[in-house]
């Protein structure tokens, strides 16, 4: 398991009349490290959007397969298409490289310079120049730790309200004090992000000079949770996966009736039926001690992939007191979930008058993987 985790997030709008945003961001999650890239293209619109994109996904892709930095600027200047009025190929770039232990790399081109906060204080980053291919670039190291922020922003964002609002824009220092009066332990990722958008479009009065972008990452401890649905098909197995449950170092979830049972006899404790969670179509959780959730199984397992395809946030359901709900506020929040699937066959599962949800109890699982994997998530399944 990871010492930290990476919380990424964007918001970003594009200059008032283009459709589309100049500025483009890439990201990958890899097995030993983070790396995070944004660009700002030349101009506006199509073609800004163009060369910020090949930049961001070069940088992106070239380092997670370990090039230099100079391979990657010399592979920019081959690959980037040249403007036909200023004669040059044009985006600038900042880049991130952020390992699970803490130790960061950034390399800084004519974008505004980062924002590291620690404590909701912000960070002296020890810069030096290096030039790569007639290009100056701001290289710097540093070790994050739980906490830690670092904002990214274009332009746009340090040039909002320029000559309307405010004269000199908002500018790199307000921008700091900004987010060292907003950011705070509870605070994650896309808020922040999107906290800074919604204040420079204002500050623009909703009509963007320049494409805007925030980017945002927050280091945090991982989140883990393990989730069991189903009795193994070998009775005998029942104690080994109840031993794999309670030692698991993260939140916990046992989905189905049997499979709950078989837990209450193996730890020897009582479930109590909370009748306050039960809806129409969705079975009352239990409580027992030792446990996060304990939910009915097929029924609540086919209304959270409802959810998820319906692309479900976090804040939507994290008030909710039904089953469906508090596992789906589980599976958001978590950085790392574990499936263990139970292969033991339930006689009521097979019935070919049920609707086909209840009929495919591993496709059920596998289907919420799935949609776990899609926002981002880690996740695994196994059988037993």
């Amino acid at each position: 398991m990871k010492d930290l985790f990476v919380e990424f997030a964007q918001a970003q709008l594009p200059k008032w009349g283009e459709e589309l945003c100049g500025d483009s961001v890439s990201y990958d999650k890899g097995n030993n490290a983070t790396i995070l890239a944004w660009s700002d293209g030349l101009g506006s619109g199509v073609k800004a959007n163009i060369l910020s994109t090949l930049t961001s996904k070069i940088i992106v892709s070239m380092l997670k397969r370990e090039a230099t930095l100079e391979e990657v600027i010399d592979t920019l200047v081959e690959t980037l298409p040249v403007c036909k009025v200023r004669k040059i190929a044009y985006s600038t770039f900042s880049v991130l490289q952020i390992l699970y232990n803490g130790e960061t790399y950034a390399a800084e081109f004519d974008n505004p310079p980062l924002f590291w906060l620690r404590n909701g204080r912000l960070m002296h980053l020890d810069r030096k120049e290096r030039e790569i291919g007639k290009r100056v670039v701001l290289e710097s190291r540093m070790r994050l730790q739980k906490n830690d922020w670092i904002v990214g922003v274009t332009d746009g964002v340090v040039h909002a309200g320029i000559g309307g609002l405010w004269n000199l824009g908002w500018r790199w220092e307000k921008i700091a004090s900004f987010l060292e009066n907003t950011v705070n332990d509870q605070l994650d990722a896309l808020t922040l992000a999107n906290k800074v958008i919604t204040t420079t479009k204002r500050l623009y009065q909703d009509k963007l000079g320049d494409d805007a972008t925030c980017v945002v990452a927050k280091i945090r401890l991982p989140r883990y949770l393990i989730v069991w649905a189903g009795p193994p098909e070998d009775p005998a197995l029942d104690e080994y996966i109840v031993k794999k449950v309670m030692e698991f170092p993260g939140k916990k979830a046992v989905c189905g009736g049997t499979t709950g049972n078989i837990l209450a006899r193996v730890l020897g404790k009582d479930i109590k039926v909370d009748l306050s969670s039960i809806q129409e179509d969705i079975p009352p959780v239990g409580i027992m001690e030792g446990v996060d959730l304990l939910t009915e199984g097929i029924l609540t397992l086919a209304a959270v992939l409802r959810q998820l395809r319906k692309g479900v946030k976090l804040e939507e359901v994290i008030y909710r007191s039904d089953g469906a709900s508090r596992l789906l506020s589980l599976l958001l929040e978590a950085d790392e979930i574990n499936f263990i699937g139970g292969r033991a066959i339930n006689v009521a599962h097979q019935n070919p008058k049920l609707s086909g949800e209840l009929s495919l109890k591993a496709r059920l699982l596998e289907d919420i993987v799935h949609e776990l994997q899609k926002r981002g998530k880690t996740v695994t399944l196994e059988y037993y």
